[in-house]
């Protein structure tokens, strides 16, 4: 499939399907209650409102593409979890100073568009739009500065880094331990 969009759509509805897949049953396999999953398909409206706040922000590429179609997305109990922010969040971020510079062991900038609940970052590149995942820097408001291990490149562009959750979500739900007798 080559429209970003209707890409981007597919997944975020076959990741919907998967969380609820992954939620059911999950207490009686692991004895505590799931988190709460969100896989969030925007309308053409809101899409729109979002491509034009993130735009106005310095927000490009493939983060645009995504949040024409997906708001956020929260996977708690997969692995450490992972939390990809509402465009309003992303926005508020980047006033706030998620997209910045990099400094340290590279020199780069990027958006900060989710987190792994831990305290770790997860950004897009502006320069060549892979996905890092910042750990233990430093933020002083205007730059992010990190060690040669706080900064590790986790995927070529985002589409990678979607379609890799996808495939740990599968992976979950295969491995998971079978539903003890009801």
């Amino acid at each position: 499939m080559n429209d970003p969009v209707c890409r981007v759509r597919e997944w975020g509805e076959e990741m919907g399907a998967l969380a609820v897949a992954f939620a059911d049953g999950f207490e009686e396999v692991y004895s505590y209650a799931p988190g709460e999953y969100l896989v969030k398909i925007v309308t053409a409206q809101d899409g729109a409102r979002a491509l034009a706040l993130l735009a106005e922000e310095g927000v490009t590429g493939a983060l645009l593409e995504y949040y024409a179609v997906l708001g956020a997305v929260e996977l708690p109990d997969l692995d450490r979890g992972i939390w990809i922010a509402s465009p309003e969040r992303v926005a508020e971020g980047i006033l706030a100073g998620s997209l910045m510079p990099v400094t340290g062991a590279v020199e780069d900038t990027v958006t900060v568009f989710a987190t792994d609940g831990g305290g770790d970052l997860y950004a897009v590149s502006t320069s060549t739009g892979s996905v890092c995942h910042l750990t233990g820097g430093a933020c002083d408001g205007t730059s992010y500065d990190v060690s040669e291990t706080g900064y590790r490149m986790v995927a070529p562009d985002l589409w990678t880094f979607l379609d890799r959750l996808r495939q740990d979500l599968r992976g979950a739900l295969v491995e998971r331990p079978a539903l003890k007798a009801r």
